[in-house]
């Protein structure tokens, strides 16, 4: 009888977490799979690294502004790089990017939020917007972060991104309503996670 009430138990147990895993969203899969791994990626961009301080961040920005590597961003808000330009010598194609960090409560590094542009964008040249320099960067962002591919998500508000996990590391992409920029976050997943509990 207790032989009986233990198999029935198990196969309720299998059927249950067969139905919870089914149940869980790629996105969800892939992120269970990726911080279970193990795996943990600090490098950010430009020698900076997830837990790094603000100063350090600043420090680093103004090395590179002493290499004429960067610049200050529009309204101070960002700092700008532009991408070298490897395809062609058309001005048409020269992409510009802003970044900035984002700090926890102890001013560490917690993700790094970029923006991507043509550097000659304007409202009404439509291969300069947005969703047409999507591919184009979600191509760069492959080339400086391997691993795996992007996969679209809807988030709760129904707009859909585009992210991209590896290990800690997660990379969210879409492109803004202001037709300009394509927006990039880079997070570490474990103090997302830690944050969500």
């Amino acid at each position: 009888m207790k032989s009986n009430n233990l198999k029935q138990l198990s196969l309720l147990s299998l059927v249950f977490l067969t139905v919870l895993t089914a149940c869980q969203s790629d996105y969800t899969k892939l992120v269970n799979k990726e911080m279970n791994s193990g795996i943990v990626y600090d490098s950010i961009l430009f020698g900076l690294k997830f837990g790094d301080s603000r100063n350090k961040f600043f420090e680093r920005c103004m090395e590179l502004n002493k290499k004429k590597l960067v610049s200050q961003g529009p309204n101070n808000n960002y700092v700008q790089y532009r991408l070298p330009n490897t395809k062609d010598e058309n001005t048409l194609n020269t992409i510009d990017m802003l970044f900035y960090g984002k700090f926890d409560e102890k001013s560490n590094i917690k993700a790094m939020d970029l923006k991507f542009n043509y550097a000659s964008w304007s409202p009404w040249n439509e291969n300069q917007h947005a969703i047409a320099l999507v591919p184009v960067i979600m191509d760069t962002i492959l080339k400086w972060y391997p691993g795996n591919e992007f996969m679209e998500v809807t988030k709760k508000d129904e707009t859909k991104v585009m992210v991209k996990v590896d290990g800690n590391r997660q990379i969210t992409l879409f492109p803004e309503e202001n037709t300009k920029d394509v927006s990039v976050l880079i997070e570490d997943l474990r103090i997302k996670i830690k944050n969500t509990k």
